[in-house]
C-alpha cells in the first residue's frame, strides 16, 4: 500500500468516526443535570478535559506504545517489550472511571483494529482479550508513519471534534459556533500535547469529577442521536 500523509484525516474526521458512532462521553447526562445551554459552557468542559481530564494520560500512553512498537521492530528486548505491550494495554483500560467508557474503548479499539488490517497493517502481536483504544490508535499512527508529535495532536484533535460534534445535537449552537470553537481549542491542543511530549507518565495528572459521574450515569454513553 502506498502510504499518503493524508491517511491521518482517516482518523480524525468527525464525520467518519471509528465504528460508526459519535461518542457523548457522558455529555448528555452532563448537559441534562447542569441545565446548560450555552456554547461557551461546551468550549469550557472540552478545555477542562484537556487540560486536566483522562485524554491527557491517554495520550501520553499514545507515545509509550509507539515507542515500544519502534523498539519491537529493531528486534530489540522482543520478549520484555511485547509484554509491555500487553501490559500497559490492560492499565490505561482499567482506569477509566466507568464499565461504559470502558465498553466504548473496547469497541473502539476493535473497530480501528479492523480498519488497518483492511489497510494492510493487521496487528501481528498478541492481544489481551479486551484492547484499549490508545493502543489502535498509536498502532495505526506507527502503520502510517506519522510522527509522535503529530499523532499527539491529532488525537486531541480528533477527541475534541468528537465532543463538539455531540453537543452539536445537544443543544442550539449551530456548526458556525461550533468551528469557532474548534479554532479556539488549537492552540489549546498544541500547548497541551507539548506538555504531554515533554513530561514522563508518572508526572501526567489528571482529575475531573464531575464529568466521571456523569458516564457512570449515562448507561451507554451514546443514543441513535449519534449513530451514522
Amino acid at each position: 500500500m502506498n502510504k499518503s500523509h493524508l491517511l491521518k484525516y482517516l482518523l480524525i474526521s468527525p464525520n467518519l468516526p471509528v465504528g460508526g458512532f459519535c461518542y457523548s462521553e457522558g455529555l448528555e447526562s452532563f448537559f441534562d443535570s447542569k441545565n446548560i445551554k450555552e456554547p461557551e459552557y461546551v468550549k469550557n468542559i472540552i478545555i477542562s478535559e484537556l487540560k486536566i481530564g483522562q485524554i491527557k494520560l491517554d495520550a501520553k500512553i499514545l507515545l509509550e506504545f509507539f515507542n515500544t512498537f519502534k523498539q519491537i521492530h529493531k528486534a530489540k528486548s522482543l520478549e520484555s517489550n511485547l509484554k509491555k505491550l500487553l501490559s500497559l494495554d490492560k492499565w490505561i483500560l482499567a482506569t477509566k472511571d466507568s464499565i461504559e467508557i470502558r465498553e466504548q474503548q473496547i469497541q473502539m479499539s476493535k473497530s480501528l483494529f479492523d480498519l488497518t488490517k483492511e489497510f494492510g497493517f493487521e496487528y501481528p502481536y498478541e492481544k489481551n482479550k479486551k484492547s484499549s483504544w490508545p493502543l489502535a490508535w498509536s498502532w495505526a499512527c506507527f502503520c502510517f508513519e506519522i510522527a509522535e508529535f503529530e499523532m499527539v495532536e491529532n488525537f486531541l484533535y480528533a477527541w475534541s471534534a468528537n465532543q463538539l460534534s455531540a453537543a452539536l445535537r445537544l443543544i442550539p449552537m449551530g456548526s458556525t459556533k461550533s468551528q469557532l470553537i474548534q479554532r479556539d481549542l488549537l492552540a489549546i491542543i498544541s500547548e497541551v500535547s507539548r506538555e504531554i511530549m515533554d513530561k514522563k507518565i508518572n508526572d501526567i495528572y489528571f482529575g475531573n469529577v464531575g464529568l466521571a459521574m456523569a458516564q457512570q450515569n449515562h448507561n451507554e454513553l451514546y443514543t441513535k442521536l449519534f449513530r451514522n
